[in-house]
């Protein structure tokens, strides 16, 4: 995708601005423009914005602005540029709800996918942790969405009222700095109907209480999976997109239960010892509470012979330069397995000093870890390169393509490895961010005659399951989903992971979890399946846990 000078894209989108250089607009010195495969174009790393919840804002005239390139122009003028350099563009649009022009870019939104010039574009958002630990599994979640955008742009967009059809424009955030201002930025000042994220269970949360419910704007998130984001009283705006901790306890509980069996009989002990290490938020409390009814060494998990005895619970602060208290507390604990519930921090301040520091006299063996989806990170794999026995004694709970999705997650990690070669397509929540953008998509579809808003969002998204017309997230057969759509019937969406179809509280009410493990044959260990899966709406169990080879 070949960069270009901004004003060259001006000039192609139909712009006429007086242009100065980049380095006049309000921290837009980094910003590049490309031209995008889907006729529009993405702006790319910029720091725009005024540093405010939203950026810069004006209400183009006395009767208000009428265009997207009308506020474009107008906020590029205001940041003081003349008319002999390159560049100096200022992405805006006008607001349809206040008549008011905002820039697209803020201190925290530094992309933009697809065209904003026009008129009939729907402004989408996507909220992720795209800057610091969390970049290398968030990053590529901001790209699914990307992708989603440039496909459905490139049949056209999305049906809208008159035969007509409408572009999307993916606004794209990193909430890592201030989740509130990078929030306020798409629901208060840009109006966006729906976004894509947050990462985690606690930011959904926050951002859903804070700003999203009060602002009539659905949020999807791809990854969260705490069971009280359905619990929301939320006007049905809050929605996951992969089963909860609750829908997944009965294969973390049942694995378990396996590895305290196959301890016994390998270190020939009468009692094992559990420790729980969970991130003290949403995430790791969801994962925490629906180990409750866990029974370890024939009684539950908070008899006197397993709590405080046999059984150590430990929430950690992630906010934390390390998590030392917690590592010197079970050197002397010295546990047989530990779940560890959290992100990245998990591995790198818990697992990895643990290991490091596990006293060579000790008598009991090194522990097993069983870990939840968000534990599968770049970072484990660099924790295990190198280090087969800590390889063989890692084990995780996470989503899996249902059979009747294997095609379609094999044809989206095929599309994404093309458009993006530098970038992995194998981190956990790229294919349901991908699912959510076109769940999005086929709403406003449903909806299309409705002003694009939360709401008539959220009245599409019930549109997408029970219908005759089966219809796979993809570029080459999105139309006839949108056809069916138009004309008010439902259809089966099918996702990367599963039927896009949720309960009335926005929880997903299909899918697989499975057990997976790291393979390390290869010239790089790689996450694989075990074999071991549960259907979360059958409630069944299928295949085995195989450890992965060699």
């Amino acid at each position: 995708m070949p960069s270009v000078p901004l004003r060259l894209i001006a000039v192609s989108c139909g712009l006429s601005l007086a242009a100065a250089g980049c380095n006049a607009v309000l921290g837009l010195d980094k910003l590049a423009v490309s031209v995008d495969n889907d006729g529009g174009h993405i702006v790319e790393k910029g720091t725009g914005g005024s540093g405010g919840a939203g950026g810069s804002t004006t209400d183009g005239g006395n009767d208000g602005c009428k265009t997207n390139v009308e506020c474009t122009q107008s906020l590029s003028a205001q940041a003081g540029m003349g008319a002999a350099v390159d560049g100096g563009v200022v992405p805006a649009v006008c607001v349809k709800q206040t008549h008011q022009c905002v820039q697209l870019l803020s201190e925290d939104c530094d992309t933009i996918t697809g065209d904003y010039t026009d008129d009939a574009a729907v402004i989408l958002g996507s909220l992720f942790s795209t800057k610091g630990a969390q970049a290398a599994t968030n990053l590529p979640r901001e790209q699914s969405a990307m992708l989603a955008v440039s496909e459905i742009n490139t049949v056209g967009g999305v049906p809208g009222p008159n035969v007509t059809s409408r572009p999307l424009v993916l606004v794209s955030c990193d909430e890592s700095t201030n989740l509130t201002r990078a929030g306020g930025h798409l629901i208060t000042d840009l109006r966006v109907p729906a976004i894509v994220g947050p990462n985690t269970s606690q930011d959904t949360l926050d951002l859903s209480n804070k700003l999203s419910i009060a602002g009539g704007t659905v949020v999807m998130t791809p990854t969260g999976v705490a069971s009280s984001i359905a619990d929301l009283t939320d006007n049905d705006l809050t929605w996951l997109m992969v089963p909860s901790d609750v829908q997944r306890a009965p294969l973390m509980i049942s694995q378990l239960g396996d590895l305290e069996t196959q301890i016994k009989q390998d270190r020939s002990v009468g009692q094992v010892k559990l420790g729980v290490v969970y991130r003290n938020d949403a995430l790791g409390i969801g994962t925490r509470t629906s180990l409750d009814t866990l029974v370890i060494n024939g009684k539950p998990i908070s008899d006197s012979v397993n709590l405080g005895r046999n059984v150590k619970v430990s929430p950690y602060d992630p906010t934390l330069a390390d998590q030392n208290a917690i590592v010197t507390d079970y050197l002397a604990f010295l546990p047989d397995v530990v779940v560890l519930a959290g992100t990245a921090e998990a591995v790198t301040k818990v697992m990895v000093p643990l290991e490091k520091q596990w006293p060579a006299s000790a008598k009991n063996a090194r522990p097993y870890y069983v870990l939840i989806d968000s534990v599968k990170v770049p970072d484990l794999i660099t924790a295990v390169t190198g280090n087969d026995d800590l390889r063989k004694r890692v084990r995780g709970t996470g989503v899996t393509p249902a059979p009747t999705s294997a095609a379609v997650y094999n044809a989206f990690q095929i599309d994404f490895s093309a458009k993006y070669p530098m970038s992995s397509a194998k981190i956990s929540g790229m294919g349901p961010s991908y699912d959510a953008m076109y769940g999005i998509a086929y709403a406003l579809a449903a909806t299309k005659d409705m002003p694009a808003t939360g709401k008539a969002v959220a009245t599409g998204l019930r549109m997408l399951a029970g219908g005759t017309t089966v219809v796979q997230n993809s570029g080459t057969k999105v139309l006839s989903g949108f056809q069916r759509l138009a004309t008010g019937d439902k259809i089966t969406a099918i996702g990367t992971f599963g039927p896009l179809e949720w309960d009335q509280n926005g929880a997903v009410v299909g899918g697989t979890v499975e057990m997976w493990c790291i393979d390390g044959s290869g010239a790089t260990p790689a996450y694989q399946s075990s074999g071991l899966t549960f259907d979360i709406k059958t409630q069944k169990f299928a295949g085995s846990y195989a450890q992965c080879g060699p």
